[in-house]
């Protein structure tokens, strides 16, 4: 085998992940990039060199990548989860190390000697994730913050114990059509003060809804080619300025 193992990835969430266990080990292409709102672009298709890492089946079809190649290996089969969980589960705490744990797998298994290493570097992930958390909790224990996001309040909530989720009856409601029900939640979190905490999977009417209150933050996706970690810090970081810049109730 070569010095660097050549991936291509079907999702830039595996690309960030398989970057940092693999290190200088590996060389991951990222056949699709997020746009501005947080949408999947396709970029790319694999080359005749390259193992491909796709979350699963579904996944690698979309690409017009057969699960009979020999070189495609999946995350899931079947994904245990609805696509939309996926997206907040790689903003998760609790279950990021499961999915980067299959992603040193897949690494290992294409470049068995150095297994030692992948392993070491998925216990410096781990290690990461805590520690993200920590920072966080310090930024943000005392932050009072309305979450209306799709998928990184996953890791705010983690992060900030005061923040407010609303109940899935009630998410549901809203996404149902009840406009005076999330008018109300928002009417009584810039009267308290709190921060109103969208991302780009904010389901388009919750949005909408929100943008006219001036106490509101929109977390953006992740940058092509960007490390995992600064990423995470850099959305924690932003939000702890943005509640510092509110006006005092």
């Amino acid at each position: 085998m070569s010095s660097a193992a050549d991936f291509a990835v079907t999702s830039p969430w595996i690309g960030m992940i398989a970057s940092f266990i693999g290190g200088d080990n590996v060389k991951v292409r990222e056949l699709a990039v997020w746009d501005a709102s947080g949408r999947l672009v396709h970029v790319g298709r694999p080359m005749a060199k390259e193992e491909i890492i796709a979350i699963d089946a579904n996944d690698a079809a979309r690409f017009k990548i057969s699960k009979k190649n020999k070189r495609l290996h999946l995350l899931y089969d079947p994904l245990p989860m609805t696509e939309e969980e996926l997206i907040s589960a790689f903003f998760d705490p609790a279950m990021l190390p499961f999915i980067a744990q299959n992603v040193m797998k897949i690494l290992a298994g294409a470049d068995s000697k150095r297994y030692s290493f992948y392993q070491r570097r998925l216990a410096e992930f781990q290690s990461r994730i805590e520690s993200t958390v920590d920072t966080g909790r310090y930024l943000l224990e005392n932050a009072r913050i309305l979450d209306l996001t799709g998928a990184e309040g996953a890791l705010v909530r983690a992060a900030a114990p005061k923040a407010v989720r609303a109940p899935a009856l009630v998410w549901k409601a809203w996404l149902g059509g009840d406009k005076v029900a999330l008018k109300a939640a928002l009417d009584e979190a810039m009267r308290r003060g709190w921060l109103i905490l969208l991302d780009p999977w904010t389901p388009q009417m919750i949005r909408q809804a929100a943008v006219s209150y001036g106490n509101r933050l929109t977390l953006p996706p992740p940058a092509r080619g960007q490390d995992y970690f600064v990423f995470l810090h850099d959305l924690l970081i932003a939000i702890s300025n943005r509640i510092k810049a509110q006006p005092k109730k």
